[in-house]
C-alpha cells in the first residue's frame, strides 16, 4: 500500500469510528440514590460521575446539548434504576423535549427492575386510638383495631372533597393506599345498598310514567341515620343512583330528621333527574360507620387519619394521594415511556396533548383518582401492552381527529389489561373511550367494572380482537360498548372481539354493542356474544349491518326498535342540528356517507337500511325487534336453533365451565358454513404474548351470574345489590287441570263476574306484588290460572289508589291495564306473544315485542276477554284462550315463558307476578315459566 493509499485508509476509518460513535446515540442514568450534581453517563457512581437523582435532570440535560449542538446522532434513552421516585408534581415533558424519527427519544426502567413513580406520600406515626370519646364513636368490633395519624403534623393538609358522580365535574381527593391496594372510606352497608323508601310530594316529576322528585330530600328506612346524629357525625355522604341506574351522584347529607325519617341534601347540587321511590344509595365518610378491615375515615379539620389496617402496620406501608397528575406530554413527538409504573395521583395519571409517534409501552398505571391515561391530539401515539387498574374513573381515553375533514388520528391502544376502574365514580367511565376520528382499540383485556367497557363516538373506528367480561355488573339500560344520539357519527368497525359473562346489575340485563337514540351506522361482524344480554342492540337507527357473529345464551341476540317514532320523537331537531353541523353535503363526506345525503328526503326517524346477515344463534332468544321497526331490517341465511358444530360444545352444555374464545371455533361440517359464514379469528381474540407486555401470563377471573345474585340473596336484603329482591331461578307457577284435583272446579266462564270459589276459592290465589325490579310493592292485585286442556283461564282481580282514579282508555302506557305475555320454550326463534286488556272492555294482540304479524294475529283469535270496574279503587278482569292460538300443544309443550302485569296509572306503575327486571314488562323469559298440570 502507497503512502497516499494509507493516509486515505486511515481518515476513512477515523471517519467510521467517529460516525458510529455518533450514531450510537446516548444513555443516560437515574437512580433514586443518584445526584442531580453527576454528569449520568453512569448508572453507577463512581470518579467519572455517576446516576442522576432526578427526571428533570436528565431531561434538561437533553435540552441543553440540543442547544449547544452536542447531542450525539442516534437514539437517546434515560434508564431509570429500581426504587420509587416520590413526585411533588407532575414530570412535564413539552415539544423542546421531542425526540425525531431518527434519534427518538426512550425513558424506561432498567430491564428487570421495578419503577415506581408515586405522585403520594407514604404516612407514618400511627397510634392505635385510645381517646375515650373517638373510642365511644367507633364500633365495639373496631376498638382495638382502629389507628390513627396526625396528617397536619406530616405537612399534609389539602385533602379535597368526597363528592363526584356522573354529573360533577374534575373532583381531587386525598385517598388511602396500602400495600399498594386502594382502601375504602368507612361506609354503611358494608356490602350493597339500601333502598330509597319514599320521596317527598314537593317538585313532582313524571319521565313517561316514572315518577319522582326533584326536591332534594328522600324518606330513609330503618334508624341508622339517628347513629350519625347521635355520635356527631358532621361531613355524612350519600352515594346515590337517585332516578336511573346510569346516573348516580355522590351528595353530602344536610339535615336529617328522625321524626320524619327525611333526609335533606346539601345543595347545589340537585341531581339533574331527581330522586325516585326504590333507589338506592349508601353512606360514607362517618367515623362510627368504621367497622370493618380496610376501612378509613379522615377528621377533615384536625387532620386525622383514622384506619383500620387489614395486615399489620410493621410489614405495610400505606401512602395518600398528593398531586393530581404524575407525567404531562404537551406536543411532544418521537418519545417513548418503557416498562415504568406510575401510581397514586389524583387526577389522570398520564396526560398526553398533540405530538406524533409517541409511545407508551409495558407499563403499569394504578391508584389514579380520574383516569389511567389520556391521550388528546397528536397522530400515531399508541398505549401498547400496558397494565391499567384501580383507577377512579376509566382506563384510556384518546380523542384525536378531525371529523370534519374526516383526517384520521390513527392513535391507539393495544394489547392493555384494562381493568377494576370507575372505583369513585361509577357511571360513564369507560376501560377505553374513542373520539375523534380514525382511532383504534385492539387485542385489550377489559374487566371487573360496574359500568361501560368502551364509550365511542366520532367517525371511522376500529374496535376489534378485543375481551370483554364481567363489566356493567351495577347498571342495566347500558351497553359494554356504547354510542349514541347522532346520524352522523358513521364508519365503525367492531369486529373479532369476544364478550362473555354480562349480566347487568342484580342480573336484571344489559347490552352488548348498544347503539342508543338513533345512533346510525356500524358494521357489527366477525364476533363471539356469550351469556350477554340484548348483545346487538340498534335504538331506532340507520343502516347498521349485525353480520356474521356468533350468539349463545343471549336473550335477546339482536334488537331493534323505533323509538324516534315514538317516545324519542321530539329528538329530531338535535338530530337534524348534529347532521348540518357536519358537511355532509360536500366531500370527502358526500363519498364517504353517501347515506346522509338524503337521509331528511325519506322519513328519517324511521329506521331503515339496516342489515342482519348470517349471523349463529344458539339458545337464549333470537330477536327483540319492534313492529314498527321491522320492515327497515333485512335479515338473510341466519342460522338458528341449529347445531353450528362448535368445537367446545360441551364446555358450553356445563354450567360450571368457563368457555374461551376458541371454544366458538366451528367444525368442518358446520351448517353455517354453507350459508356463507366465515370461520371466525378466535385465536386472536385477546391479550397476546410479546416482549412489550407489562405482564405474562395475565390471569383474570369471571365475575360469575350466580356470584354476583345468589351469593348476595344468601347475606340478606341489606348486603343484596340493590337492597331488594335478589334474582334466583326463574320461578315456575304450576296451573291446576279444571276437575283434576277437585271435580267440583268446572272451567271458569270468562264474564267478567269475578267469583274466587269458581277459580278454585282462596287457595289457588296468586298475589301479583313485585315491581319491576323484583321488589315488593303495594297495593297488590290478586291472580287465579286454571286450564282444562284446550283453554287457559286467567283472572285478575286489581285494587288502585284511591286518590288517583283509573285510567280507562285502551292505551297502553297511559291506562290501567292487564298485560299477558307468553314464549315458548322451543328455541330461539319462538316469538312473545302479548295480550292487553282495558278497563273499557277492549284487548289487543300487541306487536310490541316484535312477534310476527301473522303470530300477533293468531294470538288474538278465540279469546275472551271481559272486565268490571267495581268502583273507583278496584276493577277485575277474566279471560279465557285458547291454547292452540299462542301455537301451545299442552300434551307436548306442557311448559312456557309466562308474565303477568298490571299497570297501574295511579302508582305503582308496575305490579307484576315476578318482575322482570327489564323496562319491558313483556319479557316473559325474564319471569317465569308456567307448568300445565295434567
Amino acid at each position: 500500500m502507497t503512502r497516499p493509499e494509507c493516509l486515505v485508509s486511515c481518515l476513512l476509518a477515523m471517519l467510521l469510528c467517529a460516525s458510529a460513535s455518533l450514531s450510537a446515540g446516548l444513555t443516560l442514568y437515574i437512580s433514586p440514590k443518584g445526584n442531580d450534581k453527576a454528569n449520568g453517563l453512569s448508572a453507577s457512581p463512581g470518579k467519572a460521575g455517576g446516576p442522576f437523582r432526578t427526571l428533570e435532570r436528565a431531561r434538561d440535560e437533553i435540552r441543553a446539548r440540543k442547544q449547544a449542538g452536542t447531542l450525539p446522532v442516534g437514539p437517546i434513552t434515560v434508564e431509570l434504576a429500581a426504587g420509587i421516585y416520590e413526585r411533588d408534581a407532575a414530570f412535564a415533558l413539552e415539544e423542546q423535549d421531542s425526540g425525531t424519527a431518527e434519534a427518538p427519544i426512550t425513558y424506561r426502567a432498567k430491564p428487570g427492575a421495578e419503577v415506581r413513580i408515586v405522585g403520594g406520600k407514604v404516612v407514618k406515626g400511627w397510634q392505635t386510638v385510645t381517646d375515650p370519646a373517638t373510642l365511644d364513636r367507633l364500633d365495639p368490633a373496631a376498638r382495638g383495631k382502629v389507628v390513627v395519624t396526625d396528617l397536619k403534623a406530616q405537612g399534609i393538609t389539602d385533602y379535597g372533597k368526597p363528592g363526584g358522580g356522573w354529573a360533577s365535574g374534575a373532583v381531587l381527593r386525598l385517598e388511602l393506599f396500602y400495600n399498594n391496594e386502594p382502601m375504602g372510606l368507612a361506609r354503611w352497608p358494608n356490602e350493597g345498598f339500601v333502598r330509597v323508601k319514599d320521596v317527598t310530594d314537593e317538585k313532582p316529576v313524571d319521565v313517561r310514567g316514572t315518577k319522582g322528585s326533584k326536591a332534594a330530600k328522600f324518606i330513609y328506612d330503618g334508624d341508622r341515620p339517628e347513629r350519625w346524629l347521635k355520635m356527631g357525625e358532621k361531613d355524612v355522604w350519600l352515594q346515590g343512583w337517585w332516578f336511573w341506574d346510569w346516573a348516580e351522584e355522590r351528595q353530602r347529607i344536610a339535615s336529617i330528621d328522625p321524626e320524619r325519617k327525611l333526609i335533606t341534601l346539601e345543595e347545589p347540587p340537585v341531581h339533574p333527574y331527581g330522586y325516585r321511590k326504590g333507589q338506592w344509595y349508601y353512606a360514607y365518610n362517618a367515623l362510627c360507620e368504621l367497622d370493618q378491615a380496610g376501612e378509613w375515615f379522615l377528621d377533615r379539620e384536625n387532620g386525622l387519619l383514622y384506619f383500620w389496617p387489614p395486615q399489620p402496620l410493621a410489614q405495610s406501608v400505606a401512602t395518600v394521594s398528593l398531586i393530581p397528575n404524575l407525567l404531562t406530554m404537551k406536543q411532544v413527538s418521537h418519545v417513548t415511556l418503557r416498562g415504568l409504573t406510575f401510581e397514586t395521583c389524583r387526577a389522570t395519571g398520564i396526560t398526553m396533548s398533540g405530538g406524533t409517534e409517541n409511545r407508551i409501552v409495558a407499563c403499569v398505571v394504578r391508584n389514579t383518582g380520574s383516569y389511567a391515561i389520556n391521550m388528546g391530539g397528536g397522530t400515531k401515539n399508541g398505549v401498547v401492552g400496558c397494565d391499567t387498574y384501580n383507577m377512579g374513573d376509566g382506563g384510556v381515553i384518546v380523542d384525536a381527529g378531525d371529523r370534519k375533514t374526516l383526517t384520521h388520528a390513527e392513535n391507539f391502544v393495544d394489547n392493555c389489561h384494562i381493568h377494576h376502574y370507575s372505583r369513585w365514580n361509577r357511571i360513564i367511565k369507560p376501560g377505553i373511550g374513542l373520539y375523534g376520528c380514525g382511532n383504534r382499540a385492539t387485542h385489550n383485556l377489559i374487566h371487573d367494572a360496574p359500568h361501560k367497557g368502551m364509550l365511542f363516538g366520532g367517525n371511522d373506528h376500529l374496535i376489534e380482537f378485543n375481551e370483554f367480561h364481567s363489566v356493567v355488573y351495577e347498571a342495566n339500560d347500558a351497553g359494554v360498548i356504547y354510542a349514541g344520539y347522532d346520524w352522523t357519527m358513521r364508519g365503525h368497525e367492531i369486529r373479532y372481539n369476544y364478550f362473555h359473562d354480562i349480566y347487568g346489575f342484580e342480573g336484571r340485563g344489559c347490552v352488548g354493542v348498544y347503539l342508543d337514540d338513533m345512533f346510525s351506522s356500524a358494521h357489527i361482524h366477525s364476533n363471539v356474544f356469550y351469556r350477554v344480554p340484548r348483545a346487538a342492540f340498534i335504538g331506532g337507527g340507520h343502516d347498521t349491518t349485525i353480520e356474521n357473529n356468533i350468539f349463545v345464551d343471549c336473550k335477546p341476540a339482536i334488537h331493534v326498535d323505533a323509538r324516534a317514532l315514538g317516545w324519542a320523537s321530539g329528538s329530531y331537531d338535535t338530530l337534524v342540528s348534529r347532521l348540518k353541523a357536519m358537511p355532509y353535503e360536500t366531500e370527502p363526506w358526500r363519498t364517504r356517507y353517501p347515506q346522509l345525503l338524503t337521509i331528511l328526503d325519506h322519513e328519517p326517524m324511521r329506521p331503515q337500511g339496516n342489515i342482519v346477515a348470517r349471523n349463529i344463534c344458539v339458545g337464549g332468544r333470537w330477536d327483540e325487534v319492534d313492529a314498527k321497526a321491522r320492515p327497515g331490517v333485512m335479515f338473510i341465511d341466519n342460522l338458528l336453533d341449529q347445531d353450528p358444530q362448535l368445537v367446545g360444545a360441551k364446555k358450553l352444555a356445563d354450567p360450571k365451565a368457563f368457555p374461551v374464545a376458541t371454544d366458538f371455533a366451528l367444525k368442518p361440517q358446520s351448517p353455517a358454513l354453507k350459508l356463507g359464514f366465515k370461520p371466525l379469528p378466535v385465536a386472536q381474540m385477546g391479550l397476546y404474548q410479546s416482549p412489550d407486555r407489562a405482564s405474562w401470563p395475565v390471569r383474570h377471573t369471571v365475575r360469575t351470574k350466580e356470584r354476583d345474585i345468589l351469593d348476595a340473596a344468601a347475606k340478606g336484603a341489606t348486603a343484596s345489590p340493590a337492597g331488594g329482591a335478589p334474582r334466583g331461578p326463574l320461578a315456575t307457577l304450576k296451573v291446576s287441570r279444571c276437575g283434576s284435583a277437585d271435580p267440583r272446579v268446572t272451567a271458569p266462564t270468562a264474564d267478567g263476574d269475578l267469583k274466587p270459589e269458581e277459580w278454585g276459592g282462596e287457595a289457588k290465589v296468586v298475589v301479583l306484588e313485585q315491581g319491576l325490579d323484583g321488589g315488593k310493592v303495594a297495593p297488590a292485585s290478586r291472580a287465579w290460572l286454571l286450564h282444562d286442556g284446550r283453554c287457559l283461564y286467567v283472572a285478575v282481580d286489581n285494587t288502585v289508589n284511591k286518590d288517583q282514579p283509573l285510567q280507562t282508555k285502551d292505551e297502553w302506557g297511559g291506562s290501567d291495564a292487564v298485560e299477558l305475555a307468553f314464549r315458548s320454550l322451543s328455541g330461539a326463534s319462538a316469538p312473545i306473544l302479548v295480550l292487553r286488556g282495558y278497563p273499557n272492555g277492549a284487548f289487543h294482540s300487541d306487536d310490541e315485542a316484535g312477534a310476527p304479524a301473522a303470530a300477533v294475529k293468531q294470538a288474538a283469535a278465540g279469546v275472551v276477554y271481559r272486565c268490571k270496574v267495581l268502583g273507583p279503587d278496584r276493577w277485575v278482569t277474566e279471560w279465557q284462550i285458547p291454547l292452540a292460538s299462542l301455537g301451545i300443544d299442552p300434551s307436548k309443550q306442557p311448559k312456557f315463558f309466562f308474565s303477568l302485569t298490571v299497570r297501574k296509572s295511579g302508582g305503582p306503575t308496575w305490579v307484576q307476578w315476578q318482575g322482570t327486571r327489564d323496562k319491558c314488562t313483556w319479557q316473559a323469559d325474564n319471569a317465569g315459566t308456567l307448568e300445565l298440570g295434567r
